[in-house]
């Protein structure tokens, strides 16, 4: 748990004297002034915990707050505020009070990420102290994360067309891609993976690969390869084409993951 940052500590206690009447001084002397000897110092520790949450997860504003040479005798309120930002309007959020040793605990909801402030008061006495806490506070956010993508145009893919993708990680979850292919000869086919194995060997029907045989298949599917970290691989093979005619193929993929980001309020 951090500790709070020590903002002001202290506050001077004023000796009022009430229901006197004039004095005359002789001249030259100085009238008699009171001692009120030297002011109490207050001090506060304070904490926002977790230092990181959720948006709408419990925060504890908790600490202790008194007189530095006394274990009792520091029962005073205190106060709660939050500020967004260094420029960002200070809000009352709360308060409670601290017993006689001086600890106090009070309990909110996240709403952002900010700065929360405790100030203190002695309930007997002028005596103050603040401090301040930083929180972070997010929120998950389900997006698609692109994680490869290739093309290419006017192939004759005679024998065979290949594109290695480089070693990466992916998550454990489905990994959706979307395949184009534009082929004079239809029939024309092949494969698409991510695999750990730098042969590229792969199984029928195994679920991190899609095989096309004589191009069909869908444009858009999930692998489940079963592993985090691997390489993308894509084959893909011309039909010959009949006396006379052309073999070309326009190939394109991408292949991207749904993932959970944290996005700090």
């Amino acid at each position: 748990m951090r500790r709070a940052r020590m903002l002001t500590a202290g506050a001077a206690l004023a000796a009022v004297l009430t229901g006197t009447a004039p004095v005359a001084v002789p001249a030259g002397s100085t009238p008699a002034r009171a001692d009120s000897g030297p002011a109490p110092e207050a001090a506060i520790e304070f904490a926002a915990s977790p230092d990181e949450t959720a948006v709408g997860s419990p925060v504890v504003l908790s600490g202790t707050a008194g007189f530095l040479d006394r274990a009792g005798g520091n029962d005073g309120r205190v106060d709660f505020y939050f500020v967004k930002g260094q420029k960002g309007p200070r809000t009352h959020v709360g308060s409670t009070t601290s017993n006689s040793s001086g600890t106090f605990r009070w309990v909110t909801r996240a709403t952002a990420t900010g700065d929360y402030v405790a100030e203190y008061r002695h309930r007997g006495t002028p005596a103050t102290a603040t401090a301040a806490d930083f929180l972070a506070v997010y929120q998950n956010r389900r997006a698609d994360q692109m994680l490869y993508s290739w093309t290419a145009s006017k192939l004759s893919c005679l024998p065979s067309c290949r594109a290695v993708g480089p070693e990466q990680f992916v998550g454990p979850g489905p990994i959706r891609v979307t395949l184009s292919r534009e082929c004079l000869q239809p029939r024309s086919g092949g494969r698409i993976g991510f695999t750990s194995d730098p042969k590229n060997v792969h199984r029928p029907g195994a679920p991190g690969w899609r095989d096309f045989p004589n191009g069909e298949g869908p444009a858009e599917f999930d692998l489940k390869p079963g592993i985090t970290k691997g390489h993308f691989y894509f084959e893909w093979t011309s039909a010959p084409a009949p006396d006379g005619e052309l073999t070309s193929c326009n190939l394109s993929f991408t292949a991207s993951q749904k993932s959970t980001r944290k996005e700090y309020l």
